[in-house]
């Protein structure tokens, strides 16, 4: 029955309201007795008052003491009040019960003498009075101070509540609805917006990305609703590149699956007669399988950057040098080509970084410019030093920060920027935003483009675990440029 959050909300505020409610009789049952007691000698000293000025004229006529104290029986009003005439020394000389009428009023004498008094005592028979008492005037004969008193017992608490009891039901019964009324709204308003992302949170299991969240909630609420929209989209972007992975794979695997299939069963069925033939099979055979291993390297790299597994070897690096030693490896592909490499690489400082890992990012470049760019067209690789990573301000905070990275507006810093420039194709203006995404390819009829879409995603975040940044440049036709800026290592002097 409470299952539910808001129906465990409003219990909450419910039980809170009973237990709030129970504190207020307690105290209030706390502080009647008091209050009770006040109103009660109010209540006597209106009487003493009603009573004085005509006990006043009697004692003016000379009565005695038995004849005012028939009197008083006949002047107090209600059968729970007793008046009493007193001397000074707290002898009763009448009483309208008459029954204590000779005896005497411990705890009082003393006070007898004030204009007016009120308070509480014990009478003769040890019973709890409370009264009010003033003097009347004094006796002719005997010339003693008479005092005029009127008491009655204390009601119990209960008899307050008699009093108070309906006002309080009510104010009570009222209170409890209106509370439980606005904790009902209270506990919904709570409830509503999580239900709600409840609901999306299914959609989005079911894969219905198209859910929308209301953000104008209070704070914490808002941040919640906010980080269910970013992992909507961020399952929306894993759940598209994880189709775009199968369609990629598949694809990729069938042209190189079937030529090797082609040639192996050329091999066997003894199609390639010559050697040349069976050299040429096995070439064949060697470089779809060196693709293939490629893309499960890719794939494995991937797979370790998600999951946090990525480790960088770091060490100080000669940059130019090590782009030189990556030229100079794939030169011979270049001139089989009939394409020209040509390197700027002038001395630099060193930069801390993970060497096979930046020699992956450079030969990644330098493979795509040599797949892009026609025969006898040219690839130029040149380094420089710079004073920020291309636009970005010095001070910027790069998305991957590294323990290598200058500080900001530190003078012994500074940056090496490591560009390769093609004559290819060039790359379109609408895909250049999206070149460095997984899986991302351009258009393959613009371009006979042999890679999985991992590569330059994999360069970008090699590059932004140094601290660095990677950046491309195209005009469709005419060619592009890949720059990589990396930090060097501070310089202390």
């Amino acid at each position: 029955m409470f299952s539910s959050l808001r129906a465990r909300l409003l219990l909450s505020y419910l039980v809170v309201i009973c237990v709030c409610l129970v504190l207020v009789t307690i105290t209030l049952v706390l502080i009647a007795r008091p209050i009770q007691e006040r109103l009660l000698s109010l209540r006597m000293a209106i009487r003493v008052a009603q009573l004085a000025p005509r006990l006043q004229s009697v004692l003016d006529a000379g009565q005695t003491p038995a004849q005012v104290g028939q009197l008083l029986g006949r002047r107090a009003i209600g059968t729970d009040m007793r008046a009493l005439l007193l001397a000074t020394d707290g002898t009763i000389l009448g009483d309208s019960a008459d029954e204590w009428t000779g005896r005497q009023l411990p705890g009082i004498a003393r006070q007898l003498g004030e204009t007016r008094l009120t308070g509480s005592t014990v009478g003769p028979d040890g019973t709890s009075w409370v009264y009010a008492a003033t003097p009347i005037g004094r006796n002719r004969p005997s010339g003693e101070l008479w005092v005029v008193l009127v008491a009655a017992p204390p009601r119990p608490v209960t008899g307050l509540f008699g009093d108070l009891g309906e006002g309080i039901l009510i104010a009570g019964g009222l209170a409890l609805v209106c509370s439980a009324l606005l904790a009902a709204l209270v506990s919904r308003s709570v409830a509503q917006p999580l239900q709600q992302m409840a609901k999306v949170a299914g959609a989005i299991a079911g894969g219905d990305y198209s859910q929308k969240l209301d953000t104008r909630q209070p704070d914490e609420v808002r941040v919640l609703a906010e980080s269910l929209a970013t992992m909507m989209q961020q399952v929306k972007t894993s759940q598209q590149a994880m189709r775009d992975l199968v369609v990629n794979i598949s694809h990729d695997l069938r042209t190189p699956l079937t030529s090797v299939q082609g040639f192996a069963q050329a091999l066997v069925e003894g199609a390639a007669r010559d050697e040349a033939a069976r050299q040429h099979a096995a070439a064949i055979i060697y470089e779809e399988a060196s693709r293939m291993v490629r893309m499960v390297e890719e794939l494995g790299d991937m797979a370790r950057i998600d999951s946090g597994q990525f480790k960088l070897e770091r060490s100080p690096v000669d940059l130019p040098g090590l782009v030189r030693n990556v030229a100079q490896t794939l030169a011979p592909m270049f001139a089989e080509k009939g394409i020209s490499l040509t390197t700027e690489l002038p001395e630099l400082p060193p930069v801390v970084a993970d060497a096979d890992r930046l020699t992956q990012v450079f030969t990644n470049l330098l493979d795509n410019a040599l797949k892009y760019t026609p025969k006898d067209g040219h690839v130029q690789v040149a380094a420089r030093q710079a004073t920020a990573p291309a636009g970005r301000s010095p001070g910027a905070t790069l998305r991957r920060g590294s323990a290598d990275a200058p500080t900001p507006g530190d003078p012994h810093a500074g940056w090496v920027a490591v560009s390769v420039s093609d004559t290819g194709c060039g790359i379109p203006a609408e895909d250049l935003p999206r070149v460095f995404e997984r899986f991302y390819q351009v258009d393959k009829a613009r371009a006979a483009r042999q890679g999985y879409g991992l590569g330059l995603a994999i360069a970008r975040e090699i590059v932004e675990a140094h601290g660095g940044q990677i950046g491309v440049e195209s005009l469709e036709g005419m060619g592009t440029r890949f720059t990589v800026t990396l930090p060097v290592a501070s310089i202390r002097p």
